[in-house]
């Protein structure tokens, strides 16, 4: 199996739908004899922050000396940057000997007569089959889209339970009141464990005590009144959080804080423990982290950033930065989405901030919405829209501007074109 067809292997999957459950995934993983089960886990969940809390936990493990491993979804540059081993991807080899192991496995799941397994189900045997292999000290591991009926929920224990923010999203799977969807996400919570979360709605904390309590598992709350002396610039944020003075983080956005923060706690626990982990690996781990297309700076000149809002509490948190950071500058959008997302709602949030907005459709795909539908909905608040036939014409057309700059947000599929793509029209664009 060479990686075109590893990777042809996988995609064909998509036939096969999204199907909540642990089932499918326990009976392949026991095929495999259980890789997850040799794995020291810090588990992620959330509707927002999953990546960019999970990579300022992994910085700061790296920092402190330990050998991690960390499953992300979805790609968003490289279709293998949802494994890697520290911050390397899992290699093209490597990949397409995993891929082969599971496939193998699924094979004989399939010929005893249960369902096939489903793409993501697949690419989480492939990511615990490798770092079961590569002697990790600790191995992060991000929920997709739930929790509790997740196929990452396989894992029978974690050394550490992390919930980031919880939102309205993925309703159809989770459930439509935000109590559902936090049930869903308090889910990975495991019996006697630790838990790390953030300061939300009280509701969403009352339903992760509650599971806690239930559990017997302890929890700590990044309470966001202990961030004090907050600033920003356009490249960067310092802020104090409890005993830590004058962190500098530089992934903007006030909501990347709180997720700093958050992985604060984490470490904190981690800490606590029997992890060895000193302030200077915190400092130095925050400071160096980065993670792509979270308001991710791409271009100085002019200044274009790209940022994977794609639901109502991240539209929400994105008008936030604007109104922070970014409150006298002039402001173009690219925006895309797809159908099964509150679309009208970001729209609400975000358009009428914006002098121009272009849309594109993000993929070819049956989810994708049009760029004319999403323009039509856009023009209810604000009449400076213009539909394009494809990613390279929006980002042609915005850099023709003499606006102050450039946010591309929405599904990260589309997002991940446009770096490409600045990278060719702009080649020293992303040395800020």
């Amino acid at each position: 199996m060479n990686f075109e067809e590893a990777v042809k292997y996988i995609s064909d999957a998509a036939c096969y739908g999204i199907v909540p459950g642990l089932e499918s995934m326990t009976r392949l993983c026991r095929e495999l004899s259980n890789p997850q089960d040799k794995l020291k886990i810090i588990h992620i969940a959330g509707t927002n922050g999953k990546g960019s809390t999970g990579a300022f936990i992994n910085n700061i493990l790296i920092k402190a000396g330990y050998r991690t491993g960390r499953y992300s979804s979805p790609s968003v540059i490289d279709y293998l940057d949802k494994i890697q081993i520290g911050t390397t991807m899992i290699s093209k080899e490597d990949f397409c000997l995993y891929t082969q192991k599971v496939k193998n496995a699924v094979d004989a799941v399939v010929e005893k007569g249960f369902s096939h397994p489903t793409v993501f189900e697949i690419e989480t045997a492939v990511a615990f089959s490798y770092f079961a292999d590569q002697h990790c000290d600790i191995v992060l591991i991000e929920a997709g889209m739930g929790g509790k009926s997740d196929a990452t929920n396989v894992i029978k224990k974690s050394i550490l339970s992390v919930i980031t923010s919880i939102s309205m999203d993925h309703t159809k799977y989770l459930g439509d009141t935000l109590e559902k969807i936090a049930v869903q996400k308090a889910g990975i919570i495991k019996r006697n464990s630790n838990v790390a979360t953030i300061s939300q709605q009280p509701k969403v904390i009352s339903v992760i005590l509650n599971t806690c309590n239930d559990k017997r598992a302890q929890l700590k709350i990044a309470k966001i009144y202990n961030i004090e002396n907050y600033s920003c610039s356009t490249t960067s944020q310092t802020f104090d959080y409890k005993r830590y003075k004058n962190i500098k983080i530089n992934m903007i956005g006030k909501f990347q804080v709180e997720n700093a923060a958050l992985a604060v706690e984490a470490c904190e626990i981690l800490d606590d423990t029997g992890y060895s982990i000193d302030e200077t690996a915190i400092y130095s781990g925050l400071a160096e982290t980065v993670w792509p297309a979270r308001f991710e700076i791409i271009s100085a000149d002019p200044l274009f950033i790209i940022d994977g809002a794609h639901n109502e509490a991240a539209a929400a948190r994105l008008r936030e930065t604007i109104d922070i950071c970014f409150s006298d500058k002039k402001i173009i959008y690219i925006m895309g989405t797809f159908k099964d997302k509150n679309y009208p709602e970001t729209v609400r949030l975000t358009a009428k901030r914006a002098s121009k907005i272009y849309t594109v459709t993000p993929d070819l795909t049956s989810r994708s919405l049009p760029a004319q539908e999403l323009a039509a909905v856009i023009k209810t608040y604000n009449p400076n829209v213009t539909a394009c036939s494809s990613v390279k014409e929006a980002v042609d057309e915005s850099l023709k501007s003499k606006y102050h700059m450039i946010i591309a947000f929405g599904s990260l599929s589309f997002l991940g074109q446009i770096r490409k793509y600045i990278k060719e029209v702009k080649p020293d664009a992303h040395q800020i």
